[in-house]
């Protein structure tokens, strides 16, 4: 009964925040504009023009050979090109890698998640993560949806 209620419990880590998923620590699976295999993302630039500075992506796709550069804002996350996405109650459920789906799955699935600090803190992954994939009512969804995106990348073959 101990080692049940071990799996369901989750201390959330202080410093884990998204850039432990994204490049140069760990690629970014995206699908290759020309062939729509997975691809990666595997460098990220700031780029400076006379009036904004944008943050932008170097891609290629092993299967064909394709590379390109891309924006990443708010628009690559919640509709962009990345590889693990699928939508739960209208919301756009994204996965940056098998890292991030790790931490997702062990932090919706859990019951428990235990705060190690006293205060909220912004700078954490969990404290960003939207109240539809927190709540309780949609949890057997979020678990079934993130199991789904297990599965493909289970069967995918990342360049």
């Amino acid at each position: 009964m101990a080692c049940i209620m071990a799996q369901k419990r989750m201390q959330v880590r202080e410093r884990l925040t998204l850039d432990r998923f994204m490049p140069p620590q760990q690629p970014i699976l995206v699908a290759c504009k020309k062939c729509g295999n997975c691809a990666t993302l595997r460098k990220l630039d700031f780029l400076r023009t006379k009036k904004v500075i944008e943050q932008r992506g170097e891609c290629v796709c092993l299967h064909c050979g394709h590379q390109w550069s891309i924006r990443v804002d708010v628009a690559f996350f919640t509709a962009g090109p990345l590889w693990l996405t699928t939508t739960v109650h209208q919301n756009v459920l994204w996965v940056l890698n098998r890292e991030h789906l790790d931490f997702l799955e062990q932090f919706i699935a859990a019951d428990l998640r235990e705060e190690r600090m006293p205060e909220r803190s912004t700078r954490r992954l969990s404290s960003a993560l939207p109240p539809w994939m927190l709540a309780a009512k949609n949890r057997n969804d979020v678990v079934r949806a993130l199991k789904k995106l297990r599965n493909k990348l289970d069967t995918t073959k990342p360049s």
